[in-house]
């Protein structure tokens, strides 16, 4: 039964409804999943099914031509998806209610202070003005959002920045641990080679001589004459 209602459904739907509707929901505001799906606030799951299985046969990029078609039926889903996960429709619910009052807030008495009941909020000027709060309302939610996402990753680009440093003075420790641990022998060596009054390379260090090779000879003192040993007794 369910695939001769299919079959039914999509006979229906002409060619020309069907490049319609893509054209429909790709203009369609993408955070409001109501709108893609054209349901109303308080729908039940039953419906948003019922709605989501219609639309999805009618513009199905297997079954049209229209260049558009996957990125519609992409967004057709999310809708569903949303609406479906009743936290994130209690959450649109609720921007959609602080929409009304915003709205309300606006019109002049004894409108301002009405009841919801009013035949006026049910007329279509008043859904046109709420649906452009809750739009405007979305905007800003989701600015704020970005730009919490954009300071989280930023912090988090420095923590990361903070953490490569650390490592890589790290590794400069342990690399130049190892270079003095692999120099340790040359340098005990060296050590050993100058006490003993040896070269690097093990030779024996020759005392230096006098110019030609000689040795210099030995200074003598030399002895005071009479006259100066009378001057330093004076």
């Amino acid at each position: 039964m369910a695939d001769d209602i299919d079959r039914i459904l999509e006979v229906e739907a002409s060619a020309v409804q069907k490049d319609a509707e893509v054209e429909r929901i790709i203009v369609c505001f993408r955070l409001d999943p109501y709108d893609i799906l054209e349901l109303e606030m308080g729908c039940t799951e039953k419906d948003i099914k019922a709605a989501y299985r219609k639309k999805s046969l009618m513009i199905h990029p297997d079954k049209i031509n229209h260049p558009k078609a996957r990125e519609a039926f992409d967004i057709l889903k999310k809708a569903e998806t949303e609406l479906m996960d009743t936290a994130r429709r209690t959450y649109v619910n609720s921007i959609i209610e602080e929409a009304k009052f915003k709205v309300r807030k606006t019109l002049p008495p004894p409108l301002s202070a009405a009841p919801f009941t009013d035949p006026y909020f049910s007329s279509a000027i008043f859904k046109s003005q709420v649906k452009q709060q809750f739009k405007d309302l979305m905007i800003e939610e989701e600015l704020r959002k970005r730009k919490l996402l954009k300071k989280e990753m930023e912090a988090q680009g420095e923590v990361d920045r903070r953490a490569d440093e650390a490592l890589n003075e790290r590794k400069r420790k342990i690399e130049a641990q190892k270079v003095w641990e692999d120099s340790r022998d040359d340098r005990v060596q060296g050590w050993r080679n100058f006490q003993a009054g040896k070269t690097s390379s093990g030779k024996v260090l020759k005392k230096k001589r006098g110019h030609l090779g000689f040795r210099p000879p030995k200074a003598v003192a030399e002895e005071s004459t009479p006259q100066q040993k009378r001057s330093s007794d004076i």
